[in-house]
């Protein structure tokens, strides 16, 4: 009988736009073309939001002191509109929309934005200080220069990712390989999601162990401030993406940069697979190293740190997790599953 027939489904057409208030009253054939060239702009965003972004963070950089805008005052007006733009991208594109719910991480990981400020301030001027005392002798004994300055600016920009690069590569796989170390480092792998916030949740300790590597070499080589500016935007851009929740499709850049397709395995509770990727900006030196890994075919199952679930989730208490690893290390065992 007729009857018996439950209520019909409804079509695509009505489904989508029951979903999305703005296009209930559009047409059908507007309505076919307005979700096409929303899906076009979010396909366009996951292949170029990261060259994008980056590649206007160094032009308004590079430009600016062709206006009489020095790069150094122009870089925190440019990273927070980098922080907007990701910002909105993992709402609107999200790698896994779950990693969008907060889970009592936000504030712990929010105070981490002081600490790292503190501990650069802290490390920035005495690293620069002794860079250039080593820089002026070693210079003056060769009776050269150390940096090639009369190069142009953005051939001095590549020099310096690949040098710096190499000498940030080293201390973070020493994080992972020393024991010692890793309970510093554990702090920034013990998130169970990714997302832009975390991606400053590193124990000040080990800020300051890296921060002797990652500054000293251009501060010994006596490189310019517009250099340092935009190798610090450079640094800064990329690292929002490494930890950013959207879907990004980089093709051939995941060779290059430490974005978060490959970072997100950097990440993976299981060991065998976190010991990896351990590039800071660039991910060339992986590949040369024989430690760049991303498979082909599945994604990264659970993030974390394994057999460590008693790893603290508050602020303070991760700042003191370094000098209670023995006790986390004994409850972990203790605890449920």
């Amino acid at each position: 009988m007729d009857g018996e027939d439950g209520p019909a489904e409804p079509s695509e057409e009505l489904r989508v736009r029951s979903e999305d208030p703005l296009q209930a009253h559009l047409p059908s054939g507007r309505l076919a073309m307005h979700s096409a060239l929303v899906e076009f702009l979010r396909d366009l965003a996951r292949h170029a939001a990261l060259p994008g972004v980056l590649g206007a963070a160094l032009a308004a950089l590079l430009i600016g002191p062709a206006y009489g805008v020095p790069a150094t005052a122009l870089l925190a007006p440019v990273l927070l509109a980098s922080v907007f733009v990701v910002a909105v991208l993992e709402r609107w594109i999200p790698y896994r929309s779950d990693w969008n719910q907060t889970r009592g991480d936000v504030l712990p990981d929010a105070l981490y934005l002081p600490t790292t400020a503190l501990a650069t301030g802290v490390m920035r001027p005495l690293v620069t200080v002794v860079g250039v005392l080593i820089g002026a002798t070693v210079s003056r004994l060769l009776g050269i220069g150390l940096w090639p300055s009369d190069w142009p600016l953005v051939a001095q920009l590549v020099l310096a990712w690949v040098v710096v690069e190499l000498f940030a590569y080293w201390p973070h796989r020493w994080l992972h390989e020393v024991p010692w170390l890793w309970r510093l480092h554990a702090t920034h792998h013990s998130p169970e999601r990714l997302y832009w916030l975390n991606a400053t949740r590193t124990h000040p300790l080990e800020h300051l162990f890296r921060s002797c590597f990652g500054l000293l070499p251009l501060a010994i080589a006596g490189a310019s401030d517009d250099l340092l500016a935009l190798r610090g935007a450079t640094d800064a851009v990329v690292g929002l993406f490494q930890h950013a929740n959207i879907d990004m499709r980089l093709g051939p850049l995941n060779y290059a940069f430490s974005a978060a397709p490959v970072h997100r395995w950097h990440h993976s509770r299981d060991r065998g697979e976190a010991d990896h990727n351990y590039g800071d900006t660039f991910i060339f030196w992986d590949v040369v190293f024989g430690t760049y890994y991303h498979p082909s075919g599945r994604e990264v199952s659970e993030l974390g740190i394994r057999d460590l679930d008693a790893f603290p989730r508050g602020y303070l208490a991760q700042l003191a997790s370094p000098f209670r690893w023995r006790t986390i290390e004994t409850e972990s065992r203790r605890a449920p599953g």
